[in-house]
Order: C-alpha cells, then structure tokens, then sequence
C-alpha cells in the first residue's frame, strides 16, 4: 500500500510504498485529477545512496553503483573521542592495496546518516579482497577488537536489483500544487500533498506580504499557494466580527485583496480551506492571525490594522543604532530577561513597571548608593544588552502577566512585540513602549540585542498557536519522507530555512526589527539549525543597514536532522567564517566551570584538565572553530544551566563563601580579558542564584527575578567587575582585529605549574606590554616578570586605580584565586 505520496515537481510525484519492492512497473500505478486520469511517462526506483540491502554501515563499505568504485564507511560510536570534526582521518591497508597503507583519506561526517563515509575510485576492486581501517602509520586501530577488522569484500552493489520503497513517478501533464492528485498504486491510492514543488521559482514571492494599511483602504496578501480558498475575516476594535471577503488567488502562490474604507483599530483573521487529503471528499478549514502581523490582539489571537505613524513615539525619528564600537569584538554583552531585571520589590522601579519595557529603562535604587535598572547597566559599562525573546510568544498570559512565566522560547507572531512586557495587552502601545526602551538604553549608550528563536515554534499542525502550517501545511518546516516532523531541537519541530519562503520570512522579520526598531543586534537560538545560507544572507542585510550590528548564536551540533550538518551554522563547520558571525565558545565554559549542572570541576577549581582548550578560548579560539576573533563569543554562564555561582556552590561544598567569590571573579574575569566577544550572564556580577534550580524557563518570579540585595552583599564584587570592563574598553589589546593580530602579539609565557599567563606587546594599546596570568589555587604563586619594570593593575580579586599601582622587577606574587594583570609603560619622549 501507499504510505505516502508527494508532488515534488511539476511532472513529479514520490510516492513513499509501505514495502520494499526490487522492481517497479508502469502499469502499477495511474494518476488522477478528479475522475481524469493523467498519463505517466515512466516510473523509477528512487534508492537513496544511504540505503543499501548490504547493511553497510555494519560491514565497513559499499560498492557503489558503478563498479571500481567503494565507499568506505565508519559507523559512529566505535570511536572515542571529545567531539566529532567534520573529517576524520583515515588509512585503510588491506590486500587491496597488498596491505600497504593508503594515503591519509579525510571521512567527512554525515550527521544525517550518523556515520563517516568516503567515495574512493579504486578500480582493482575485487571480490574477496579484505581491508581494515587505521589511525595513522601506528596502524592502531579505530575500530575494537574482534570488530570491523578483515572486512571482506564479498558483494557488488546492484541498482537494478536492489530494494526500495520509493518510488519517482514522471507525468506529461503539468502539475499544479493547489489540486489535489490521486496516486494508485495497484488496488491502494493516496492524495499526493505538494513538497518540494514548492521551493521551485514560480512559487516564490519577493514582494510584500501581510497588510498595509492607508486611510482609504487596506491592501492585503497573503502567501498560501496549496489553499483551495482564502477569505479574510474583518474585526470591529473591540473584536467583534464585521465581515468577510474572499480573496484572490494572485501570483506566486499569493491571495490578495484590496478593502476600501478606513480599517484603523481593527483585527483581521485569514479563514484558509485546504484539501483534506485523507478522505475523498471535504475541506480542512482555519482561522490563523497572519504571519506578517506587525500588532495582535491579546496572546497572539487576532492581528491589528493600524497606522505605523501611530506606532512611533517622539524624538523616534532622530534614534539610531548605538554607535559604541568599532568591531563585533570590542562588544561587551550583558543577558537579561525583562521580566526578571526589574519584577521584584527590591529593584526600587515604579510598581506598575516592574517586568516590562518601560520599567527596563527606569533608573532606580535598591537604597541609597545601590542603584538598579538602567543605571546599574551605566555603572557597570557593558556595550549591548542581550533581551531574551521580546517578539510574541504563547507561553504566557499577557491579560494575567502573574498567572504564568517564561523565557519566550515558544514564538508565535514574529514581527509583534511581546505584550506581557506592555503596560497594555492588544494593540500598538507595546509598539511605543519598545520603542522608548531602546532609545532611552540608546541615549545612554546601550545597545540592544534581540534574541530570536528561528528554530522552531510553539506549535505546529492544528494546534493553539500554530501559524505556519494552518497555512501552508508542512511547507515551513523539516518533515521527513513518512510525514514526520523532523526534532533536532526537542522542541517537537524545525523550522526547513533551507526553503525559499521560510528565508525570506526569516529575512524580512530580521530587516523590520532592524529598521523600524533600531535592533543593534541579533541572537540567534539553536543557530547550529539554521542553514549557512539564509545565516550568510542575514549578516549581510543587517550589516548592510548597521555596519556594526553584532550577528551570533548557538553553533551547537543537534539531534538528528533531515538537514545535513553540513549545510548548518555549527561550532563544526566554516560557513560563519568571514562573516562576522559569533559562536558561543562552549570550549573555554566547560574549560573554566566543568560541566553545566553536574559535579565537574573546571579550571577555577584547580582542574588543569582542559588547560589547552582553556588557552584556545584564550586565542579567541583562532585555532579552533573560529577564523577571526569575532567569531568567538566567550562566556562561562547564561540564562541555560546553573548560574556561576549555584554551580561554584554545588562543586565547592564545605567552602567559605570568600573563595566562592572569588572562584566567580576570576571565571569571568579570564572572559574578559581574553580576545574574542564577551559575554556576561546578568546577575553574575553579584553572584545571581536561582537556588540551584538548573532550568528555569517556567519556574516563575520567585527563583528568575534578581535580587537587587545580592548587590549590596557583593558590592566589591560588582565593582571588581566595573573595573575589569571598563579596562578592557580601555584597552584595545584585550580586543585585538584580526587573527593574524593575536597570533603575531599574543603569546603564553612560563608560569608556576597550573598558572596560565601570557604576555600582549600590542603596538596600538597605550601600554606598552602587558602580562596577564590567572591562579586557581588557594595559595600564592610567584610569577617571573620579563626584563624591566611592570607596574601591577590587577590582583587579589581587586582592579587597581592608578593612584594605587605597584611597580615590581623581577617576580609578583599572584593572590590566591585571583586574576594577575602587569604592564610595561612607552618611555616617555
């Protein structure tokens, strides 16, 4: 029987067979629209190189279709290593190559099929001949004993004769996704749904989508090109139905209508029919906001017909992006949820703002000389703020903003401010409060990073909050080939970027944010399911419009995908390189931490165990995964995981709290002076808790929000961490241009065993070398200084002023769990 079937060209419907089959023929199957039956041309077995009835992984190789030629494969999890690269070496000695060892072969890893694989063109292949797999002329073996040594060839691979369960059907009539195609396949038959067709250039539209409003009417378009039918649903201001109107179909998969009269304050609905493609007969029909929606009613329900003018606030007009930097890695990133920064009483913000935009950029005091909100940021002397989602999600109740809480990891309405931040729930006055948000954080100096979630959405299918597929069904995201929506995030879906529509969506989403809301920059969650392509596009149409916009993310390598990982922005791929796009350094975290929630130690500690991965991170991680040091964002903590000090408190039981502090500073005091983007949890800088709770998405007010009473119990801790920043903006040598920069003035120098120090001898810095070392261990080190006199600005958990610096020759003695920071002065003229 049929499983499935698909149109996937305009002559091509796959149709997925619940059983393998060797041979195909013509007469099996027909085709028809309506009682119209359609000619085929032909039929062929579609077998997938990675599906093969000689179980290759198991065996070590297949032989390809045409003979001569082998591929040799490495099944994953017969190795043991830290993470897997791209490639893999390999040498492969056998009576093949008459047991000589090969030249060194390079396996790229496919995570799609979860194994390593190489196609080598060896003509001499024969039947019987044995091969095993190598690592290096030592001939030590990958794989274990007893296991995948003497791999005898015994088989060639037959196309013809081997088994498959697709099956490609090729029509001489033109297909049309908005029809519905029955497929037959001997007395079965299942409605054939619209695929791949859909990313060809006739269904692609670049023009305007959603609404735009004038005062004379309202023009609308939608793009939905497998509907049946589409009307548009029209709302009074207090969401009240109106009327309706059906909509045409227009170019490119588009509907659009024009609706006279002034539609100002109203909400609209789109009413799509769709094909139900599981009976013979009836429509599959839903009401869903539209995609494009710049304003909503309450918790993502309807979307708002406003004028964009009444969307702006005064002085609007002349706010620009921050102007504080010169490159992505002079930035200084400071986390924060809204909700969090100012919800509780001892922020000293105005009751009625606490937990939104406007109480985000309200200068409080916790008491006298404790400041909070927006000039605690000025204090402390970061560059940009990093807001966890502030575009619509539908995790919360913004009517009931105490009822439930979240991050905002659940993205429903893109383009549309979240209301549970507003004074107001529904309507544009979100718009303005926003708006005032940024500037006034502009004004001071502060940029603002938006995070976004392009991963995947809240819901899918027929759910509550699911857009996309109530429009276009399965279109917008990675389904595989039985219908099953591919979970790399764990989120239950993954937005497909790879689609012409689904960038361009993620384009224009970007681009509003950046122009009409003056974003300074973007975060992007799980980056490492984005495609290289659409994340290339991004930081050129950002960059294009603020050449100083920050672009990073999460490289992490997912889950299983149906997008191969070598198409995706991941820590193990190139694809960022020279693009200015910033991974976060998960290397140097667990490096100076250990692991994120458990008992590992990490360097703070006194762990030495990863000291070279802690001295890459360093190095902005140039010889690592990045090619320029602003493609390293290095951190030690972030809104995932417990906090610094929840994880210092677990691994370091039975310690005072002085040493705990101090294990805090010096974490991220290495952060801050290594090159690269620094990032900073907010919180950290007075030993934030969450009680050490490790995920607290939902957990609510009581263990999220900050408590503004750890400031004045760490106040020299938050100073320590005012002092350090304000260094490094100081000091371009911390922040170097290029790698060619850091590996030419940056190196490690000698040092009491588990102390790393290195030396700058920038020539564009005000000084004119300066030593930086930091010491884990509870005891004093002695540092041997280079030749000349160095005057101390850094020790004992303690920034130096001028007026207090030290002048030492010879040797230092580094304080116990402290950051060690010297410099050399130009002579004087």
């Amino acid at each position: 029987m049929i499983v499935k079937a698909y149109i996937d060209d305009f002559n091509e419907i796959t149709v997925v067979l619940a059983q393998m089959v060797h041979s195909v023929k013509k007469e099996d199957f027909k085709v028809f629209l309506d009682d119209q039956e359609i000619e085929i041309e032909k039929v062929k077995k579609l077998i997938p190189h990675s599906e093969n009835p000689f179980e290759a992984e198991t065996r070590g190789y297949e032989i390809c279709e045409q003979k001569g030629k082998i591929r040799f494969v490495l099944k994953e999890g017969h190795f043991d290593f830290h993470r897997k690269p791209m490639v893999r070496p390999v040498f492969v000695i056998g009576d093949m190559n008459n047991w000589t060892i090969s030249p060194e072969w390079e396996l790229s890893y496919s995570k799609q099929r979860g194994r390593y694989e190489l196609v080598k063109d060896l003509k001499d292949v024969q039947i019987g001949q044995k091969f095993k797999f190598a690592e290096g002329a030592s001939r030590k073996l990958w794989y274990p004993p007893g296991y995948g040594n003497d791999i005898v060839i015994e088989d060639y691979f037959d196309r013809e004769a081997a088994f498959t369960n697709m099956v490609k059907i090729t029509t001489t009539k033109r297909l049309w996704a908005n029809l519905k195609y029955k497929v037959m396949y001997k007395n079965e038959y299942k409605y054939a749904r619209p695929r791949e067709i859909l990313t060809r250039n006739e269904y692609f539209y670049a023009g305007e989508l959603g609404a735009r409003y004038e005062p004379y009417g309202t023009y609308f378009r939608l793009w939905a090109p497998t509907a049946y039918k589409v009307k548009i649903q029209i709302f009074d201001e207090y969401e009240n139905f109106k009327f309706e109107k059906e909509m045409s179909r227009a170019e490119n998969g588009t509907w659009d209508v024009y609706l006279p009269g002034d539609l100002k304050n109203h909400f609209y609905l789109y009413e799509i029919w769709h094909y139900n493609y599981e009976d013979d007969e009836g429509y599959i029909v839903y009401h869903v906001p539209d995609p494009y929606s710049k304003a909503s009613s309450s918790n993502s329900g309807k979307s708002y017909i406003f004028d964009p003018a009444d969307g702006l606030i005064d002085g609007w007009q002349a706010d620009s992006f921050v102007d504080n930097i010169e490159k992505q890695n002079d930035a200084i990133i400071y986390e924060m949820h809204v909700r969090d920064f100012t919800i509780d009483q001892s922020s000293g913000i105005d009751e009625n703002l606490r937990g939104k935009f406007l109480g985000f950029c309200q200068e409080g005091y916790y008491k006298e000389g404790i400041s909070t909100g927006l000039l605690h940021l000025k204090e402390l002397g970061i560059t940009h703020v990093h807001l966890l989602p502030i575009s619509d999600f539908g995790s919360v109740d913004d009517k009931n903003p105490d009822k439930r809480y979240n991050w905002g990891y659940d993205p429903v309405l893109y383009q549309c401010p979240e209301y549970w931040y507003s004074t107001k729930s529904g309507g544009i006055e979100a718009l303005k409060e926003l708006r005032t948000m940024i500037k006034k954080l502009h004004e001071n100096g502060i940029g603002v990073v938006m995070d976004v979630v392009f991963n995947h959405t809240y819901h899918t299918k027929g759910g509550k909050f699911s857009i996309f597929d109530k429009i276009v069904p399965e279109y917008f995201y990675r389904v595989d080939d039985y219908g099953d929506y591919s979970n790399a995030t764990g989120c239950g879906n993954e937005l497909a970027t790879e689609r012409p529509m689904v960038r361009k969506f993620i384009l224009d989403t970007i681009i509003y944010w950046t122009e009409e809301f003056h974003i300074d920059g973007f975060r992007f969650d799980l980056m490492g399911l984005i495609d290289c392509k659409t994340m290339r596009q991004i930081a050129n149409e950002v960059r294009k419009r603020n050449p100083k916009a920050l672009i990073y993310g999460e490289g992490w390598v997912m889950g299983d995908s149906t997008c191969l990982v070598e198409e995706m922005a991941t820590i193990l791929s190139s694809c960022h390189q020279g693009y200015s796009i910033g991974l976060f350094n998960d290397r140097i975290r667990d490096a100076i931490r250990g692991d994120l929630d458990g008992y590992k130690t990490g360097y703070v500690h006194g762990n030495l165990s990863d000291v070279e991965r802690l001295k890459q991170g360093i190095k902005a991680a140039i010889d690592d995964f990045a090619k320029e040091p602003d493609e390293c964002v290095n951190y030690v903590s972030c809104h995932d995981n417990l906090t610094l000090f929840d994880k210092l408190q677990k691994t370091m039981v039975g310690e005072d709290i002085f040493w705990i502090d101090r294990a805090s500073r010096l974490a991220n005091a290495i952060v801050l002076t290594s090159q690269g983007v620094a990032f900073l949890h907010g919180g950290v800088e007075f030993n934030r808790s969450k009680g050490g709770h490790p995920n607290t998405y939902n957990a609510g007010d009581n263990i999220n929000k900050i408590d503004w009473s750890l400031k004045e119990k760490f106040f020299d801790t938050f100073k320590f961490y005012c002092d350090l920043i304000n260094l490094r903006r100081k000091h371009i040598a911390f922040r170097m241009r290029s790698s060619g920069e850091i590996k030419k003035y940056l190196r490690f120098i000698p040092a009491p065993d588990g102390v790393v120090a290195f030396i700058i001898t920038y020539p564009y810095d005000e000084w004119k070398k300066i030593i930086v070392a930091y010491n884990p261990f509870k005891e004093k080190k002695i540092l041997q200084l280079p030749e000349g006199s160095w005057y101390i600005k850094a020790n004992d958990g303690i920034v130096f002023p001028d007026s207090s610096e030290k002048e030492a020759i010879g040797s230092f003695e580094i304080a116990p769990v402290s950051l060690f920071i010297a410099y050399q002065k130009y002579a004087k003229n």
